[in-house]
């Protein structure tokens, strides 16, 4: 099995299949305990959000690398019995500030399940039965959550085409596994947007952003607001939130 490694991570359990933590309701309540702890206030809806949301992205990482390395969005994609996930906590530190934070292990097995088909199928196939098992527990309807998928995705992509220096070719893989309009990965909400700002020293930097069809529910937390790309945000504010990142993000180019 091929790991995919969280730096500087503590896992406080141990790891069980993905099929075991949607078929198995205590595994999936104590999982949700733990992201109710993520900040004050935090109540079951907004625990079960930040679950998907969270675990659907570390998960896609190492696939959404491979399958731009192999040029194929419907190659085969693993089943919910073939990923290991793991549940810790991995401490941040940002401009004299730190914490700790919710981080996701997880271990791919190589794929023995049918050819995804259409892009979209084996991602849905993979975490539906999470999807419908949050939704049972928590009341989160799950199109609200196929909605967090489906930013997840459209992030994942993104940052793996970026790693590669081609967002194009992330963006494009993101669009084949969620523009199929008759799958529940599908909204007209979500897409990417292109932002440009000025720096300091008077260079203008561009870069990509997902614009998202979904909600986190942060907002409902204590002291918490809609994030800067959240679908609750009209485009003007979304926009401006996004050039005062850019202008200031040291790596910007």
């Amino acid at each position: 099995m091929a790991e995919h490694p969280l730096a500087t991570t503590r896992m406080d359990g141990e790891t069980c299949r993905l099929s075991e933590l949607a078929s198995e309701p205590w595994r999936l309540e104590a999982w949700l305990d733990q992201h109710q702890r993520t900040w004050p206030g935090t109540d079951r809806k907004a625990a079960g959000a930040f679950l998907v949301g969270g675990l659907v992205r570390d998960l896609l990482r190492p696939l959404v690398e491979a399958l731009l390395a192999d040029g194929n969005a419907g190659a085969r994609w693993p089943g919910p019995a073939e990923v290991a996930v793991g549940l810790g906590w991995a401490r941040w530190e940002h401009a004299g500030a730190s914490g700790w934070m919710i981080a996701h292990r997880v271990i791919v097995d190589p794929p023995g399940g049918p050819e995804g088909g259409r892009p979209g199928d084996g991602l849905r196939r993979l975490v539906a039965p999470l999807v419908a098992a949050v939704a049972a527990r928590t009341g989160l309807p799950p199109c609200a959550l196929w909605r967090l998928v489906a930013d997840s995705a459209a992030q994942a992509c993104l940052e793996a085409g970026r790693a590669r220096g081609d967002a194009g070719a992330g963006m494009a893989l993101a669009r084949d596994l969620l523009g199929d309009k008759g799958s529940p990965l599908h909204n007209r909400q979500w897409g990417f947007v292109e932002i440009e700002a000025q720096r300091p020293d008077g260079r203008v930097v561009r870069d990509w952003a997902v614009a998202r069809g979904g909600c986190c529910r942060f907002h409902t937390v204590e002291g918490g607001q809609t994030c800067a790309t959240c679908v609750l945000r009209d485009p003007g504010s979304r926009d401006a939130l996004l050039r005062d990142w850019l202008a200031t993000r040291p790596d910007a180019s």
